[in-house]
C-alpha cells in the first residue's frame, strides 16, 4: 500500500490543525494540500471518530486517519487496523454508567448513538461543537463499536478499577474516552506504519497538548504549537506559532515539507 511517500506527517486536531471554533482555516487547508503534493502523506490522529472529521477531511484533502484514539486505522476508506469492543463488556460499561448517572456515547465507523439525553450529556456537544448524537440504547447490539465515551464531569477513577481490562482518558471537562486496555494514538501510528509499508520513511508529528505527548516524543521530527503546553514545547524538537497564526504552515516549512 505504501506509494513510495517522502515521509509521513501526523497531526492532532483541537489546538493544532483547527482553530477555537474546531474549524480548519484556509492557510492550514492550502498547506495540508501542499504538503500532499510534494507526496508526503498527512494524517489525522485523534480520539473522534471517521463520521466527526468528515469535515476537516473535505478541507484538507487527507483520507488517511487515526481515530478513536487508535482503535481504528484507515486510509482511502480501506480499513488498516480495528479493534473492537465486546457488547457484553458495552452492556456492563453502560449499567454502571446508569448507576452513577453517567451517559454512555457508542461509535462506529459511520455514526454515534447516546444511550440516553440529559443537560450534561446535551452540553457536552455543544462544548466540542459537535451535533448531539441521536438516541438509540442497542446501538451496540447491532454494529461493530471501537470505541465508547462516558459523559461524565466526574474522573475516571471509578470506572478504571472496575474494568482494568479497558483504558479510560479523561480527555475533557465531561468526556471519558473508553478503549481496549493497550490501545492508544501511539499504537495506532505503529500499526499505521507497519501496514502501510512506511518503516524506513521519517515521521513528523504535530501537537499541543497532554495527549499529544507520546506521539511527539516518539516521532523523527516533532512540532509544539505555539499555544502548547510547556512540557509539549519542551519535548518537542521545535516550537511553531500558535494554530491560529499560521504554525501549521511554519512548522511545515521548518522542515522544508512544503
Amino acid at each position: 500500500m505504501n506509494k513510495n511517500y517522502q515521509g509521513t506527517v501526523f497531526f492532532y486536531l483541537d489546538g493544532t490543525l483547527l482553530n477555537e471554533h474546531s474549524q480548519v482555516d484556509p492557510d492550514v487547508a492550502d498547506a495540508i494540500h501542499q504538503l500532499r503534493e510534494n507526496n508526503y502523506l498527512p494524517v489525522i490522529c485523534t480520539g473522534r471518530a471517521p463520521d466527526e472529521i468528515v469535515d476537516i477531511s473535505k478541507a484538507t484533502g487527507i483520507d488517511t486517519n487515526i481515530t478513536l484514539n487508535g482503535a481504528l486505522v484507515q486510509s482511502e476508506q480501506e480499513i488498516i487496523y480495528e479493534n473492537i469492543l465486546e457488547p457484553e463488556l458495552i452492556e456492563k460499561v453502560i449499567d454502571t454508567a446508569t448507576k452513577f448517572d453517567d451517559v454512555v456515547g457508542m461509535h462506529s465507523y459511520t455514526s454515534t448513538s447516546i444511550n440516553r439525553r440529559t443537560d450534561v450529556v446535551e452540553d457536552f456537544y455543544q462544548m466540542v461543537h459537535l451535533p448531539l448524537p441521536k438516541v438509540d440504547a442497542d446501538f451496540y447490539k447491532k454494529v461493530k463499536v471501537p470505541m465508547i465515551v462516558v459523559v461524565s464531569p466526574e474522573k475516571e477513577d471509578r470506572y478504571q478499577v472496575k474494568y482494568p481490562e479497558l483504558k479510560f482518558y479523561k480527555t475533557g471537562t465531561y468526556s471519558i474516552d473508553v478503549v481496549k486496555n493497550g490501545i492508544t494514538k501511539m499504537s495506532g501510528i505503529n500499526n499505521l506504519i507497519k501496514n502501510m509499508q512506511l518503516d524506513d520513511k521519517p515521521v513528523y508529528a504535530f501537537g499541543d497538548g497532554p495527549n499529544d505527548l507520546e506521539m511527539i516524543q516518539s516521532a523523527d521530527y516533532s512540532v509544539a504549537m505555539g499555544n502548547g503546553t510547556d512540557e509539549i514545547k519542551n519535548s518537542a524538537n521545535y516550537v511553531t506559532s500558535a494554530n491560529i497564526d499560521g504554525g501549521i504552515r511554519n512548522g511545515l516549512k521548518h522542515y522544508n515539507l512544503i
